[in-house]
């Protein structure tokens, strides 16, 4: 110990917008807070860059109209979202690597392969609408839905390969970021159901909407900024000791004694917390048994959109593919042309075993078998291995293996005596998403309030 000693009613580990919607809510109700930062920045995996004078974002950055609790505080911190560009044709890349380009409600696949697709997308959002976001693990078959992987389920109930194919691009590369074998349907079906169904989940114009003007970092920007001083950045915690009387937390230079504590951070990274006493075994067990999928964004820049002109939305899929999904990430002014790709899992363990050079070369190629050879010439390529960040190690969620999620999810939230739980990834609903972070760090705010 030794740092810096604070007085505080309580002490929030992390400031992502989880930690900082719990702080804010806490203030509103007269507690004297401290949130601790290990970075020197607030945000978590809301992290902004500047392009064309511009920002943009090297995390997480969509917000869905379905998002009503994160709509309501940007309305609160005044602040604005603009739709994601995706007017134009969107282009389907096929296993030969042939590019089809389509419009609508069109995939790009063959008529049989789309009657299968939107069967399998039917079947699944059944399922996944009978389960309580807040507590899938009470659906009466969850221990079955839990020791089965999501893969198997797709070669049970998908007979079409393009369409099975399709389906476990959609929610393994495209939002747990692990292999569909490593994770259970019921895992799965929980991301489903956080957002409502397949078509809020899976569907861009649900969930990829809107963009925040300013970048989405701006939101726990503006959080922080009302919280002031009570946010101490580059104060990683290394230890928390709990009694009868509170916590004390070791921050490195600061300590912070509190009658309670909020840890607002993925539940792969508690393990770095040494707790004294030492934490019950169930919840060591927990924090043994998740983990995050890999993930790294790449952003490449143009002087300007070009695919635009051409009648693209830079809109793209390709599920055989190394760069398997494509998005205009241009600013709202368009000044500048911005092309957003996600490289998950096996992917992107692939991509971090190259060197820089063969790696841009690989990105580029992949995103020109969307948009043409003019991807080739960006002027820059920006990438953010999120595995690699060490107060995040990974994205977008920590999800267990099989059977995991059954026997440890009544625990993610569970107290430790004055310890209480926050993030996006043990969220119900918005689970996984910003809407998630707040949700998740309201609800942690409102469990301290009730002591």
């Amino acid at each position: 110990m030794g740092g810096r000693l604070i007085e505080a009613d309580v002490a929030v580990v992390g400031a992502g917008v989880a930690g900082l919607a719990a702080a804010s809510r806490l203030v509103a109700e007269g507690r004297e807070v401290v949130v601790l930062e290990a970075r020197d920045r607030v945000g978590g995996r809301l992290w902004n860059t500047e392009i064309g004078g511009e920002a943009n974002e090297l995390g997480g950055e969509w917000v869905a109209p379905y998002h009503s609790r994160l709509q309501a505080l940007l309305h609160e911190l005044g602040i604005e979202l603009f739709p994601a560009y995706r007017e134009g044709d969107d282009v389907y890349v096929d296993e030969a690597g042939r590019a089809h380009r389509h419009s609508g409600d069109e995939t790009g696949l063959s008529s049989k392969s789309e009657r299968a697709l939107k069967e399998a997308d039917a079947k699944l959002d059944a399922l996944a609408k009978e389960l309580d976001p807040e507590a899938p693990w009470e659906h009466p078959r969850a221990r079955e839905l839990d020791t089965i992987t999501f893969d198997e389920w797709l070669r049970a109930e998908v007979p079409d390969v393009e369409a099975r194919e399709n389906l476990a691009s959609y929610l393994a590369d495209g939002f747990l970021t692990k292999p569909a074998h490593a994770f259970s349907l019921l895992q799965g079906l929980w991301a489903i159901a956080g957002a409502g169904g397949t078509y809020e989940l899976f569907a861009a114009e649900q969930c990829l909407a809107y963009r925040v003007v300013g970048g989405s970092q701006l939101i726990p920007l503006r959080l922080a900024e009302q919280l002031g001083e009570h946010v101490v950045l580059e104060a990683p915690v290394s230890e928390i000791r709990r009694s009868d009387d509170g916590v004390e937390v070791d921050a490195g230079p600061v300590e912070v004694r509190a009658a309670a504590a909020i840890v607002a951070v993925p539940p792969n990274l508690t393990g770095g917390i040494r707790f004294e006493p030492a934490l019950p075994a169930w919840r060591m067990r927990l924090q043994q048994a998740i983990s995050q999928g890999s993930v790294t964004k790449y952003l490449a820049v143009y002087d300007e959109p070009f695919w635009r002109s051409e009648g693209l939305s830079g809109e793209g899929f390709a599920p055989h593919q190394l760069v398997r999904e494509l998005y205009d990430n241009s600013p709202p002014s368009g000044a500048v042309g911005v092309l957003c790709t996600f490289l998950p899992g096996e992917q992107a363990d692939a991509v971090a075993r190259m060197g820089e050079s063969a790696r841009r070369a690989a990105i580029l190629d992949g995103m020109a078998s969307f948009v043409g050879q003019r991807a080739f010439a960006a002027s820059d390529l920006i990438e953010t291995d999120w595995a690699a960040e060490e107060w995040t190690r990974g994205a977008y969620a920590a999800t267990f293996s099989i059977g995991g999620l059954t026997r440890f999810g009544p625990d993610l939230r569970r107290p430790v005596g004055p310890v209480h739980w926050a993030c996006s990834d043990i969220a119900g609903r918005g689970h996984m998403h910003m809407e998630g972070a707040v949700r998740s760090g309201e609800a942690a705010a409102e469990a301290v309030l009730s002591l």
